[in-house]
């Protein structure tokens, strides 16, 4: 097995445990939009995410997403549900090709159960989630598309993006497409603000990479 010291989750973990927990992992790949789990479904595994991107994703009956995230590697997911709920509250999809390891959610919860720094860990990566959520909400309660649109991309300059030289760039790959999903507005919308944004210097896109040129910008934007 890979060493898994890059996850941060783990690195509570004494050595007993560790050893404990290595012999209840099992390893697995999906590839790009295959779904690992659905809304609904018995929550029967936690994830650790070695590398690639998943999504997760809730709709409503009119198919409108009210609920997107995005986890990347060296993260533990779904935090969600943990200790109180028995079925995943959102479907997950692989958006790039992905590897993980999974632990069955009856063993993982009584090996972390007594750790406090674990639980102190989850009630913060909780209050983050609850601030992406935020976030989100604010994107899609937005009137006006091509405002949408700048607040989606906003959202995940605020919480996916590092710096790279003297830019940022958002690490979960990305498409027109997806950004019209992640902002309720039509890929044509989507478009038409991204040629104003790179005309004015504020973004480029290459690859599925979004590259911040002006993050000033998006920064004046949660002023």
């Amino acid at each position: 097995m890979d060493r898994l010291d890059n996850f941060e989750f783990l690195s509570y973990f004494n050595e007993d445990e560790l050893k404990k927990l290595k012999k209840m992992l099992h390893r697995s790949t999906f590839k790009k939009n295959q779904q690992l789990f659905a809304e609904g479904d018995p929550r029967e595994r936690i994830f650790l995410l070695k590398d690639g991107y998943i999504k997760l994703e809730k709709t409503n009956l009119d198919a409108t997403m009210l609920y997107i995230n995005y986890v990347k590697s060296n993260e533990l997911f779904p935090y969600v549900g943990l200790f109180t709920e028995e079925f995943y509250r959102y479907s997950a999809y692989a958006l790039t090709d992905v590897s993980v390891y999974y632990i069955p959610v009856q063993q993982f919860e009584s090996l972390i159960r007594s750790n406090n720094e674990q639980l102190f860990l989850i009630i913060k990566k909780l209050d983050r989630l609850t601030k992406r959520h935020q976030d989100r909400l604010q994107t899609i309660s937005t009137p006006y598309a091509t405002d949408r649109v700048i607040q989606a991309l906003n959202y995940l300059v605020q919480n996916f993006s590092s710096k790279k030289g003297e830019d940022f760039v958002v690490d979960v790959p990305m498409t027109m497409t997806e950004i019209a999903k992640l902002s309720g507005a039509s890929r044509e919308t989507v478009s038409h603000v991204f040629k104003r944004l790179k005309c004015d210097g504020i973004l480029s896109m290459t690859r599925r990479q979004i590259i911040i040129r002006n993050i000033n910008y998006f920064n004046e934007k949660n002023a």
